[in-house]
């Protein structure tokens, strides 16, 4: 019964403010869709960041002239380590083979030539185990590589620190940027409700009134209020959702065409049905507090106030 008053009232709204209404629809809409966008943004590059970090592997490279039972060793210790997955020798010899073959097709001259030495040093290759280029694990893939650096025998490491370093910050910055506009674009959102229901307030003051006189309760009035709310949140964010969705779909099907972007299009994804529920009633949530924060203080005695107001003028009457 409640909750049919509740829908009989968003439809009178609709009907006597339906101008309001689209308005503050069409700015919840657009807030949203800029919230989910960031948030989408932010979810697949550290998706993006964990899927290449899983590939990340530390090259040592070993001094010339190290002896069999040396290099065994470094491989044991470093296979050791906690952190890593697995340790692979690779020779220098096996290092020029797999050169010529990345280099086959772009230098065959090159390639077909006798006299190319082989200027690659052996190496041993460590799989780390887990996300190692997580933004929050970078520092301690550095401090790994430093670690093994200072061993003896090894002459140099690398793991592709520039683009492990600079990428992970990236994705901070824009983590970071999302969460500041989140925030104050959903602080935005509650005043855009707040001023809706204050003005379906102000258009139904009357109506209160009465309600107050013959004796509603505070949650009986609000009640409505609080559920129209909601109901503009919910659908403002099923919208949000909806648009996101086919502006996404686009531009990961122009990403899939692109062999620059379509290896990190395959890693992109888009709120699963879980997901946008979890999100529809979190927007529905904060739809409702929005609306409460502004008839939180609405039974507060109009219908009185109103009343003193006549019993003050009908006396002053009377004394003149």
């Amino acid at each position: 019964m409640a909750f049919k008053r509740s829908l009989e009232a968003i439809a009178r709204s609709w009907r006597q403010h339906i101008g309001m209404q689209i308005a503050t629809l069409t700015v919840l809409t657009a807030t949203f869709a800029v919230v989910l966008f960031m948030v989408t943004l932010t979810q697949n590059f550290k998706r993006v960041l964990a899927v290449w970090g899983e590939n990340v592997q530390i090259s040592v490279y070993l001094e010339d002239g190290l002896s069999e039972p040396a290099i065994q060793n470094l491989k044991a210790d470093f296979a050791a380590r906690p952190e890593v997955a697995f340790a692979e020798y690779v020779s220098k010899e096996k290092a020029s083979d797999l050169f010529r073959d990345q280099m086959a097709s772009y230098a065959p001259d090159l390639m077909s030539d006798s006299e190319f030495s082989t200027p690659f040093p052996a190496s041993i290759n460590l799989k780390l185990k887990g996300d190692s280029a997580n933004e929050t694990n970078v520092a301690k893939l550095e401090t790994i590589a430093q670690e093994i650096l200072k061993r003896e025998g090894v002459e140099d490491v690398s793991y592709g620190q520039s683009w492990v370093r600079n990428y992970a910050s990236f994705v901070k910055v824009i983590q970071n940027a999302g969460l500041a506009i989140g925030v104050i674009l959903l602080l935005g959102s509650l005043f855009i409700i707040g001023n809706s229901i204050r003005a379906l307030l102000s258009g139904r003051r009357d109506e209160i009134e009465i309600l107050e006189l013959i004796g509603a309760t505070a949650d009986f009035i609000r009640k409505p209020y609080i559920v129209e709310g909601a109901m503009l949140s919910t659908v403002a964010i099923l919208m949000a959702l909806t648009l996101n969705g086919a502006i996404f779909s686009w531009q990961i099907s122009i990403m899939k065409k692109s062999l620059a972007f379509a290896r990190i299009a395959q890693e992109f994804r888009y709120f699963t049905a879980a997901e946008a529920l979890m999100i529809a009633v979190l927007a529905a949530a904060l739809g409702a507090v929005g609306a409460f924060i502004t008839v939180r203080s609405m039974n507060d005695g109009w219908s009185a106030a109103r009343k003193s107001t006549s019993n003050g003028a009908a006396s002053r009457g009377v004394a003149g």
